[in-house]
Order: structure tokens, then sequence, then C-alpha cells
């Protein structure tokens, strides 16, 4: 299912002289296909900037296309499973439905939870200063998680799916990829406040350095991970109103087109 963007310039030509029309159409194409490229940028530009999770912002932005239907129509779309949750708003949700359909779930065998499934959920967290994709942890907690003994990965593997799923052709059992890790420093409770007052503990608690330089740079990613199992109360997300990007883009498109027909149209009388 597609998102698309309109803008009607049916009242800008209707009118025009017929033997203006004609001289015209050639310029009438090319400015309907400015008008298509600079709606995609501009659309783009706003998902850029707006407050998205990382994870939303680049497939939407990379979603955006535009293309000539013909010599005078041109379509502005987005094929992204959530363009219109974003640009109109979505209800709240469950996230521990995803439990129900992830093949990477896993099965405690301990405890008072033993049979119930779970998920681990990685989060990433900003640096100050990186303010593009995201909040950023305040000075302090950086300054103190930028010391911590760096987090590795030591390898990566497979392990069966907690789904106990089975392979159509296979018939056995379903695998994931896994990694293994050696474990550096972790935070310590305490650091920042709780975002929420029903919140068990703040959101940098156990945060992780991991070292992502590459040749002689220098830098870091900085993550916490949460258990989300069947018994976890909360893992509600809220309601969100729609950020109706496109619209605003449409809107201003359409202010300022009607001016740029109107003057390609002028020079050709």
């Amino acid at each position: 299912m597609k998102y698309n963007v309109n803008i009607d310039l049916g009242a800008v030509l209707n009118g025009v002289n017929g033997h203006v029309m004609a001289a015209a159409l050639p310029t009438i194409s090319q400015v309907i296909r400015a008008v298509a490229v600079e709606t995609a940028y501009r659309w783009k530009d706003g998902v850029a900037k707006a407050h998205l999770w990382e994870g939303e912002k680049q497939p939407y932005i990379e979603s955006i296309r535009w293309m000539m239907l013909g010599e005078f129509s041109a379509l502005v779309s987005s094929d992204y499973e959530l363009a219109s949750d974003i640009e109109t708003g979505r209800p709240a949700r469950d996230m521990k439905k995803v439990l129900n359909t992830s093949m990477k779930v896993r099965v405690a065998k301990h405890g008072k939870h033993a049979g119930q499934r779970y998920l681990l959920i990685p989060f990433r967290h900003q640096i100050p200063g990186n303010f593009a994709l995201g909040q950023a942890m305040p000075a302090e907690v950086y300054k103190k998680a930028k010391q911590l003994d760096a987090s590795t990965v030591t390898g990566t593997g497979v392990r069966l799916s907690g789904t106990g799923a089975m392979g159509m052709k296979s018939r056995a059992p379903i695998t994931v990829p896994q990694q293994s890790y050696k474990w550096g420093g972790r935070l310590p409770a305490g650091l920042s406040a709780k975002l929420k007052d029903h919140h068990a503990t703040d959101i940098h608690n156990g945060m992780v350095r991991f070292k992502t330089s590459a040749g002689g740079g220098k830098s870091s990613t900085y993550l916490t991970f949460r258990v989300m199992g069947e018994w976890s109360s909360g893992w509600i997300s809220p309601a969100k109103p729609g950020l109706y990007l496109a619209k605003k883009v449409t809107d201003d498109i359409a202010q300022t087109v009607p001016r740029v027909f109107g003057e390609a149209i002028k020079r050709l009388k």
C-alpha cells in the first residue's frame, strides 16, 4: 500500500488560451518534473528532521520516490509500511504482541517464569552533540559511560528459536542467529532520573560500551538491554499523533507552484 502526496494544478491551467497552452506544453512538463523532484526532496528532509526512532526514519526516507506517469503527470509516494501511521497517527499498542510473531523469541528455563517467552530488546543511546538521531544522554552520564571497559562480541552462531517452529521443507527445528559477548563495565542505577514514576529504573542503568572504531578512528556505541517477557508489565506504546510531514510539504508546494506555472505561461504569451 502506497502513501501518496497530491497537488492539484487544474486551477492554474484553466482558462489558458489554447494556442498558449500548446506552446507551453514542454514547459509545463518540465515544471511538473521539477515539482515532483522538489516535493520528494522536501518530504525526505522533513522526515530526516522529525523526532522519529532511527529504525523508522531511515527506511521511511529511503522509501520516498517520485516518478513521471506521463508527460504531464507525476507521482510522489512512499511504500513504507509505517508511513500512514507516522503521517496520520497511531493508536496505543501492546508491544508484547511481538512475542507471538518473532522467531528470535526465547523461553525461560529456570525460575518463576520458566516456560514463558521473552525477548532481549537493545536500546541505543546517543552521545551529547549527536542530536540528529534522537535525544542525547546527559553530559555527566556520558562522562562516566565513555570510561567503561568495553564489551566485545566474541563470536557468532545460531540457537534454536524459542517458538519451537519447524522448517516447512527440512522439518528440522528453526534456528536464529546468536552472538556471544565478553561483557565489560556497566553503569549503575541512579545516574539519571526515571523517565516515568512507574518505571523500575532509569534508562541508563546497566549501559555498556562497545568499541566501533575503524582504522585510526575512536568511536563507541552505547547500549542497554531490557527483557520483554510475557510476565512483564508495561511495554505499552502510547498513542502518537500524526506528524503530517507530507501534508506540510504539499501545503507549502501548493502555495508556490501556481506562481511558478503562471510566470512560465506569461513568458510564452
